[in-house]
């Protein structure tokens, strides 16, 4: 409660900041930051190779420890290695957004990498100390500082660089609160002299299992990002991103809460429920989301242009497109969980290549108005979520009729790593993951 509570007024408080950005930055600065992010961000969920993910595995504070190192090293060099390639494909990117300033700006992929991928290490650590208090406080204090800074960068005039330079900054005070906060606890801890190259091939399973759909996450994410700003104008991308930006927060608040609480119920699930429990959770989804979407799909055209600006109009437009999906997504998010409790993560992965295929395709083939593309493309993805409804049910029939060793209960056995749409790793999967995922 305490991580949820703090990521929600972290996101308040970078919702309000983002809002007085619009009224300062133009939408062609704001689509140069959004597409040096989305570079970024295509690499920061496999920075560390998901080793990350490991440090709540062991039984050993010492391993996890080492872990933690090992994690951090990795980082470090894919953050590097980063850099390195924006030294050529900087230029590339920077002309083909016709940006040709922004070039030398791509180089921060690196430092933003290292510091975004490092919190997610430092938040696992926290997770496994179960100082959850710490990771809510810090969300906060991050999205307090990168807000100041978006506020000042924007009032000096200093365009999307300020904001990149915001968001970076935001991070390393994160960082440096997260030492300050549990340097103590981890520096006490004698730390296991473990061979690097051991702990690599012991929880090889990481990045094998769960590096794929973070991998395809990422390409669809910030590949819609990349080819808008390609396909239409870097102006398009800022009012395409800041709609996308502004309409998750609501939405993720909510579907990180759903997620959590039917993943726990899915855990427990005996094999001739699970197709119960998913029908009545998307049931229960779309009755709760029909209220809380309708708003937004009326409330938008009038109170975002207001709240945004003259500059931003159009987001408010691409915002409404965006509505069904979001919507449908909505419903699908807590049984995304689901495929992972019933051990079909190759269903789950396949689904997740032609999810991110599809709106790329689309994007590439179509390159009319911006608000059309986006209500089109809307409506293809949310057609696909109901595929996706549909895939679910039919792997939770199957997993309630097929054959179950004797003595068998339900799903106590299931593997317990987690993919990128199912968010964090909990605590209570962690010990049910840890049998899979030592040698």
């Amino acid at each position: 409660m305490k991580v949820m509570t703090g990521t929600g007024v972290a996101q308040l408080i970078a919702m309000v900041a983002t809002l007085y950005v619009t009224h300062r930055v133009a939408p062609a600065e704001w689509g140069i930051y959004a597409a040096i992010m989305a570079v970024a961000q295509f690499v920061i969920p496999v920075a560390a190779l998901r080793y990350d993910m490991a440090i709540v595995l062991p039984r050993d504070d010492g391993e996890a420890k080492r872990i933690f190192r090992l994690a951090t090293l990795i980082n470090a060099v894919m953050s590097v290695l980063a850099m390195i390639v924006m030294i050529p494909v900087g230029g590339l990117l920077a002309n083909a957004l016709g940006a040709p300033q922004a070039r030398w700006w791509m180089l921060a992929v690196g430092p933003i990498i290292f510091t975004f991928a490092e919190l997610a290490i430092v938040n696992y650590w926290a997770n496994r100390r179960k100082r959850f208090g710490v990771i809510g406080t810090n969300a906060v204090w991050n999205q307090s500082v990168t807000a100041g800074g978006r506020i000042v960068a924007a009032f000096a005039g200093l365009g999307g660089f300020g904001q990149l330079a915001a968001t970076l900054l935001g991070e390393l005070a994160a960082l440096g609160n997260f030492r300050h906060r549990l340097g103590k606890d981890l520096k006490s801890i004698p730390e296991s002299q473990v061979p690097l190259r051991v702990l690599l091939r012991r929880y090889l399973k990481m990045p094998l299992l769960t590096a794929p759909n973070a991998i395809v996450d990422a390409l669809r994410l910030q590949g819609i990002n990349l080819s808008i700003g390609l396909y239409f104008s870097r102006a398009t991308l800022g009012t395409f991103n800041m709609a996308w930006s502004l309409m998750q927060v609501p939405a993720s608040v909510i579907n990180s809460a759903m997620s959590q609480v039917f993943f726990q119920r899915l855990s427990v699930t005996d094999a001739g429920r699970m197709f119960k429990s998913v029908r009545s959770s998307v049931v229960r989804s779309a009755i709760i989301g029909i209220v809380p979407f309708a708003a937004l799909y009326f409330l938008i055209p009038p109170v975002l242009p207001w709240l945004m600006g003259d500059a931003y109009a159009m987001s408010a437009r691409i915002a409404v497109a965006l509505v069904p999906w979001l919507y449908v997504n909505f419903i699908t998010s807590p049984i995304s969980n689901m495929f992972i409790v019933t051990r079909n993560n190759g269903v789950a992965l396949a689904f997740a290549s032609v999810y991110a295929a599809v709106p790329l395709a689309y994007l590439a083939m179509t390159h009319h108005d911006i608000v059309q593309t986006m209500y089109v493309m809307s409506l293809i993805m949310a057609g696909l979520l109901v595929c996706y409804i549909g895939l679910a049910l039919i792997v939770a029939r199957r997993f309630d009729t097929r054959p179950r060793p004797a003595g068998a209960d339900g799903t106590g056995d299931a593997e317990g790593t987690t993919e990128e749409s199912a968010g964090e790793p909990s605590g209570e999967s962690a010990g049910e993951s840890a049998r899979n995922l030592r040698d």
